[in-house]
């Protein structure tokens, strides 16, 4: 017994034009893949202190800002901040915001480094690393607040003309 079959005729280089991305767009991005990176190092010229046990946001340019491509990405943030603390036994803490609360913090001895400022005080490096989940597809303003762990003590969320770094890298879910 013969079996015939018909396929129908389709243009193989139309087919191919379909296939070939310049990029590969966004919504044909797998799962785990990074879909944007906002970054933003900055050095500014003036110090940014509290001597507040409350959480202060420190304004611009200690924020940053990311428009999602779609509302269930995930938004890693990383953040390096070098504070200087007044005082060889005062701590300092920094909170990382959203708009609707808190997600992650550094406090005194995360990733710190050797005192340099002998009795009168310390540099340090503090690192925050969190992960967000985007609701839409909205901008998103992370805002770093910052707080002295001290009574009385200056916490100096940036010491003058010391550098920082910001960075929001959204994942596709």
């Amino acid at each position: 017994m013969t079996v015939y079959a018909n396929k129908p005729a389709f243009n193989v280089r139309e087919k191919l034009k379909e296939l070939d991305y310049g990029k590969v767009p966004y919504h044909k991005m797998p799962a785990g893949s990074v879909i944007q990176v906002v970054d933003k190092l900055f050095t500014p010229t003036s110090h940014v202190t509290t001597t507040s046990l409350t959480f202060v946001d420190m304004g611009d340019p200690f924020n940053l800002s990311i428009s999602p491509k779609f509302s269930n990405s995930k938004i890693l943030i990383d953040v390096m901040l070098n504070p200087y603390v007044a005082g060889n036994s005062a701590t300092g803490t920094y909170n990382i915001h959203n708009g609707s609360g808190q997600l992650g913090h550094a406090s005194n001895g995360f990733g710190m480094v050797p005192a340099t400022g002998g009795s009168n005080g310390q540099f340090r490096r503090y690192n925050i690393n969190a992960t967000d989940t985007a609701s839409s597809t909205s901008t998103i303003t992370y805002r770093i607040y910052h707080r002295s762990g001290t009574s009385g003590v200056t916490f100096y969320g940036n010491h003058s003309n010391m550098t920082n770094y910001i960075r929001l890298t959204e994942i596709a879910q």
